[in-house]
């Protein structure tokens, strides 16, 4: 029978990945509210939060399937449908029925890609790099948009989000946070950026943001380089 302890160690990622699934659900209330700012925040709390519950589950040594599950339908709740619904409310709804389409195309493919993930992911390990645009990522582009949606014509935001689901289905692989890299720096001041883009919503920081995010290519791939001839001179 598990000690007290051990089911302390397990409760706490599930808490952090429920807390996860809560603020997704609420950025929809609010969304359907008509409050898009305050939508946008409890979003952005549940990506702070996706960052911990694997890493924390990982320090206290209680992986499991179950662990992995749980993250993957809280990702399908704040990162899927959360911002297609926000994007639909918040900017496509003068498009009708288009609009609709486009919010669904985004939904599946994010959905899609946490399905891939599923099958080729390891609840025990952290990977160098991923396969397709994360769902976080691409719920960060469309916070991005809601927030700027006065300067951003409805169809040039829905041709974003289109291009944003292609990627999430795509092959393209993209860094991870790993310890001790250049690429989780870089990220993290990513992450910084993103928050001037929140605080700020305009073309400079957005600008500013993307341009970063090629930084950070540019660094992981540099830094798989090294990793790879390291590998084969050993």
């Amino acid at each position: 029978m598990p000690s007290p302890d051990s089911r302390l160690r397990w409760l706490a990622p599930n808490l952090i990945t429920a807390a996860h699934i809560a603020a997704g659900f609420l950025s929809m209330l609010a969304a359907s509210e008509g409050q898009f700012e305050s939508a946008v925040y409890l979003l952005i709390l549940a990506v702070l939060l996706d960052l911990f519950d694997g890493r924390v589950a990982r320090r206290l040594n209680v992986t499991s399937d179950f662990g992995q599950e749980m993250d993957s339908f809280s990702d399908a709740v704040s990162f899927c449908a959360a911002p297609a619904f926000l994007a639909h409310a918040a900017i496509l709804r003068p498009l009708g029925a288009m609009g609709v389409i486009v919010a669904l195309v985004y939904l599946l493919a994010g959905v899609l890609r946490l399905a891939r993930f599923n099958l080729t992911a390891d609840a025990h390990s952290k990977a160098r790099s991923t396969t397709g645009v994360p769902t976080p990522v691409a719920a960060g582009y469309v916070m991005a948009l809601v927030l700027m949606r006065d300067q951003i014509p409805a169809v040039v935001a829905a041709l974003v989000l289109l291009i944003t689901a292609g990627l999430m289905v795509s092959r393209f692989r993209l860094p991870e946070f790993r310890s001790r890299s250049g690429v989780t720096v870089a990220l993290l001041v990513g992450i910084l950026n993103y928050l001037a883009v929140v605080a700020w919503p305009n073309w400079y920081t957005v600008g500013w943001w993307n341009l970063w995010n090629v930084i950070i290519l540019l660094v992981a791939k540099s830094e798989d380089r090294r990793f790879q001839e390291a590998g084969s001179t050993s």
